[in-house]
Parts: C-alpha cells; sequence; structure tokens
C-alpha cells in the first residue's frame, strides 16, 4: 500500500523492496520563510538547493548510463557534494560553494550499480588517461577472454562497452540573485565525448579495445575550476526482433573511473 492516510505517508523506492512509511507534520512552508527562529534552517534548505543542483549536474555528465543504475543514485550524489559543501572554509553557512575541482577523488569511483561493481564484471586491468590540453582521454580495455574475465551474471547472449568523457563546473552562491547559480553544462554535451561499441558476444575472445573520447572542439580553453570525468560501463542485452538486440534492465554495471 502506497499513499497517504491520516498523518502517514507510504511510499517506495528504487532499491528498496519494503514500504517506506513515514509520518508528517513539523512547521509549515511560511513559518519557515519569515520565523527567525528558522534562520538556521533556511541557510540549510538554501545549500541543499545546490547540492542538488550540483548532483544533477553530475548525474547529467553520465546521463548515457543512467540506465546502468540499479540504486537511487541521486542520494548518494548529493550527500558527496554536501560533504564537499562543508569543505569550504571561506564563506558563511548558507553561502558555502562546491568546489569538486578541489576535491576530485571524492567522485573517482563512484558506482551506478550496487548489485555488480564494474571490477567485478570486467575482470581486466583497465588504463585511462586524461590529457585536459587537448580535450581528450583514452580508455585501453586488454583483450578479453569473455570464459575468465567477463561474468555474464544474467547469462545473456550480447554485452557492449560505454565510456564518455564530460566535465563539471564547480558551483558557487550568487549574492545577486540570493541563490546557487546553475552550472554550464555544456561541458557534458551528448553529442561528443561519448563511446558506445558495436554489441558483442559474450562467448570466446574479443581484442583489445582502446577508446579515444574527445570533447567538443570549439571549447578554447578549459576553466580551472572544470573537473573532467571518464565514465565506463558494460551493458548485456538479448536478441530481440529482426535481428536486433534490446538491452536488458538492470544486466550492466558502470563506474567514474578517472577523474581530472
Amino acid at each position: 500500500m502506497t499513499g497517504s492516510l491520516a498523518k502517514l505517508s507510504m511510499y517506495t523506492l528504487q532499491g528498496h523492496e519494503e514500504v517506506i512509511v513515514r509520518t508528517k507534520g513539523g512547521p509549515t512552508k511560511r513559518q519557515i520563510k519569515t520565523k527567525p527562529q528558522f534562520e538556521t534552517v533556511r541557510r540549510n534548505n538554501t545549500e541543499w538547493a545546490g547540492c542538488t543542483m550540483m548532483g544533477s549536474q553530475i548525474r547529467n555528465s553520465f546521463k548515457t548510463m543512467n540506465r546502468l543504475e540499479d540504486y537511487p543514485v541521486m542520494g548518494t550524489l548529493n550527500a558527496i557534494c554536501k560533504s564537499i559543501q562543508k569543505l569550504d572554509v571561506n564563506n558563511e553557512q548558507g553561502r558555502r560553494s562546491i568546489l569538486l575541482s578541489q576535491h576530485r577523488e571524492l567522485l573517482a569511483g563512484f558506482s551506478f550499480s550496487r548489485k555488480q561493481v564494474l571490477e567485478s564484471v570486467l575482470r581486466v586491468p583497465v588504463t585511462v588517461s586524461i590529457d585536459r590540453d587537448n580535450y581528450k582521454a583514452i580508455v585501453e580495455i586488454p583483450e578479453i577472454n569473455t570464459g575468465f574475465y567477463l561474468y555474464n551474471f544474467q547469462k545473456l547472449p550480447c554485452f557492449r562497452v560505454i565510456a564518455t568523457l564530460s566535465g563539471v563546473d564547480d558551483l558557487h552562491y550568487d549574492e545577486k540573485s540570493k541563490a546557487y547559480q546553475r552550472p554550464d553544462w555544456s561541458y557534458s554535451d551528448r553529442n561528443t565525448g561519448v563511446y558506445e561499441s558495436d554489441w558483442l558476444s559474450t562467448t570466446g575472445t574479443l581484442p583489445a579495445m582502446r577508446i579515444v573520447l574527445s570533447l567538443n572542439a570549439e571549447l578554447l580553453h578549459l576553466p580551472a575550476d572544470l573537473t573532467l570525468m571518464v565514465c565506463l560501463g558494460v551493458e548485456f542485452g538479448r536478441n530481440g526482433y529482426g535481428n536486433t538486440v534490446e538491452a536488458v534492465k538492470y544486466a550492466g554495471t558502470g563506474k567514474i573511473i578517472a577523474v581530472g
């Protein structure tokens, strides 16, 4: 059962089998906006809005792989952004920046799946290099003997490799608008910086791959506070109609494999 009943709200979340129940109540929106005793709450709400904005920017940067998610990744991304925000000691609470460029390591290794992590599915050493001067990244995957080094956990006939290169801006509070300024999302343009292999057989041995990812060549200079992210994913599929292959939901995994 989901919905509302008296003072209870019942709802479900992706990745949870149980129905979550919480009680209603608390101060009204008007009280929070106007009462002096809620000043700290207002500051926290403003900062949290910045965290969700930054989390959305990060998720948008790998939106090609959003279909590989098997849990609500936004909650985890928002929490990471909040951790970064707390590290800003130059601005007062309510106006603290989210300086991802100074704490990039907190995003490295972020997984889009909890049921299967990338290293348990693609069991070969992957190397990656980022070239900021030329807006490029190179991902190298060695030869794959699928019988040993590919964990086909749903026993499907096909798989493909997905890789992306994108950029994420730092986020700052804007005194003029009294809100966080929406960052530039052009660096996560999905017309460039995306690679998807053909559908490959999950049997036999596959040759090594060298994947070159490039951002839009019209970007003349990358801002110093822009974080480049390289993501890698594996998606499995089954045979469909007319000799096509259909991707199977939740039969894949991916992660942020490098930042720079």
